[in-house]
C-alpha cells in the first residue's frame, strides 16, 4: 500500500518528445529571431535618421544665425539714421 501511495504522489518524467512541443518551440525560436532582427533593422534606420537630422539642425542653426546677424545690421543702420534725424531736427 505504501508503495502504491509513493508512486501516485511522486514526480514522473516521460523520456519522449512530443511533436507539438517541438514544433511550437521551433516556431517560438524563429519568431524571436525575426523580432530581434526587426529591432536591429529599426535601430539602424534610426541611426541613419539621426545623422541626417543632425545635418539639418546644423543647416537651420546657420540660417538662423545669419538671419539674426542681418537683423542686427539693419537695426544698427536704422539706429544710425534715427540719430541723424534727431540731430538734424535739433539744429
Amino acid at each position: 500500500m505504501s508503495e502504491e501511495k509513493r508512486e501516485s504522489t511522486g514526480w514522473h518524467l516521460k523520456k519522449e518528445i512530443q511533436v507539438g512541443h517541438l514544433i511550437s518551440s521551433v516556431v517560438m525560436f524563429v519568431g524571436a529571431m525575426l523580432y530581434v532582427g526587426d529591432i536591429k533593422k529599426d535601430v539602424e534606420v534610426l541611426k541613419a535618421g539621426a545623422a541626417a537630422q543632425a545635418k539639418t539642425d546644423e543647416r537651420q542653426d546657420g540660417a538662423t544665425k545669419e538671419a539674426v546677424n542681418l537683423l542686427r545690421e539693419q537695426l544698427r543702420a536704422m539706429d544710425g539714421k534715427l540719430d541723424r534725424l534727431i540731430e538734424g531736427g535739433r539744429r
